[in-house]
């Protein structure tokens, strides 16, 4: 039975802000290439940082407890999570947002603080999630350039700041680059932004960056201000990127605001079962950083032999200029490996690759070999 459109009548009135906006373009996966017809067995799916060992133990069993009450709602405003993060940070409840992945916390705070004609200020390039949910609100972003260690120009940011601007981000360590921004220019760019706008510091790989000088925005009690948010998540180094859970920790006001702008149960009970027991695994943690630690440096060894200058990296993967991304991104698949270009994040002439397990990571390298050889006998 062929499926019929839905024709006639007028169309119906879209937001302009809407209208002429691109959909959020995630990393191509193994199922993309799936149904595009390719040989899922022989693929590696490393576009996307997902964590490559999935959820702790505790977690799953914690997960699968919820199950049998999933016919219950969850639990109204997330507290228990939130009171779990608040003692472990050592901040009040009152100051911790719980939301479906760091995305939609991202989406939370534009709609709480952008209006009409407002602007954002952020650097390329990033993730393009800041840019498109200023957009959703008929907000504007002001972009800089990162410096050329792949991370944030905080100098440009200051002067692109004017009396529309509403949210600053600082993508810290930045995707796709890896790179950071270090403690004391943190501190003296949150001391130099106008106090009523909303600084974001995006700690999405928080749990990798282990560099002496890498800011704590939570714990350093400098970074304490009214006007200061922290994103942090659990998809990456805890493995629940499927489950959606991330935090936010600020103000009482602005994390007030975003509980308006929520929906009540947009975390799932088996998410937040999930994050919970996360939480108490230090063990288990640790020794998935040390794994990433290990096979980035491995990656980026491996570049580095066949002639590539990659970035330093201080998350879960290695981004590296190649040339014409796309088309490097579609030879490496074609020799089993998926990673992202980053086209959609301001950067056509680079690519990003997730570290894997030791395997997999010995697998990316035989594949970069692979291209490379080719690249240089064609």
């Amino acid at each position: 039975m062929e499926s019929a459109a839905i024709q006639g009548g007028v169309a119906p009135r879209i937001r302009a802000a809407v209208d002429g906006l691109p959909p959020y373009s995630a990393g191509r996966s193994v199922r993309d290439a799936a149904a595009d017809g390719g040989e899922v067995r022989e693929l590696l799916g490393l576009a996307a940082n997902e964590g490559p060992y999935g959820p702790f133990p505790s977690a799953i069993a914690a997960a699968q407890g919820q199950l049998e009450r999933a016919n219950l709602y969850p639990e109204s405003g997330f507290r228990s999570l939130r009171v779990a993060l608040a003692t472990r940070l050592g901040v009040d409840v009152e100051s911790v947002a719980v939301g479906a992945g760091g995305i939609g916390l991202i989406h939370h705070l534009s709609v709480a603080l952008l209006d009409e004609g407002d602007n954002i200020v952020l650097c390329t390039p990033t993730f393009h999630a800041y840019a498109l949910d200023a957009r959703k609100q008929g907000a504007t972003a002001f972009s800089a350039p990162v410096r050329a260690d792949g991370s944030y120009d905080l100098g440009a940011m200051l002067a692109l700041i004017d009396d529309r601007t509403r949210i600053v981000y600082v993508c810290n360590p930045n995707n796709p680059t890896g790179a950071i921004v270090h403690r004391e220019e943190l501190l003296e760019f949150v001391g130099s932004v106008p106090e009523e706008v909303t600084i974001v510091v995006d700690e999405a790989y928080f749990e990798y960056a282990r560099f002496a000088s890498y800011p704590d925005t939570i714990l350093d009690p400098a970074f304490r201000r009214r006007n200061l948010v922290t994103l942090r998540t659990f998809s990456k180094a805890y493995g629940l990127a499927g489950l959606r859970v991330a935090y936010l920790v600020g103000s009482k006001d602005i994390v007030a605001a975003v509980q308006k702008v929520q929906s009540n149960y947009e975390v799932s009970s088996v998410a937040q079962s999930a994050a919970l027991a996360s939480l108490g695994d230090d063990v288990e943690l640790a020794r998935r950083v040390r794994l990433n630690s290990e096979g980035r440096e491995e990656l980026r060894s491996g570049l580095s032999r066949l002639g590539f200058e990659p970035y330093e990296s201080h998350a879960n993967f290695v981004y590296v200029r190649v040339g014409d991304a796309r088309a490097f991104a579609k030879s490496l698949e074609a020799e089993g490996v998926i990673v992202r270009p980053g086209n959609a994040m301001g950067d056509p002439y680079s690519v990003r690759i997730t570290v894997g397990t030791p395997a997999q990571v010995k697998a990316t390298v035989a594949a970069l070999e692979r291209v490379a050889s080719a690249q240089h006998t064609g």
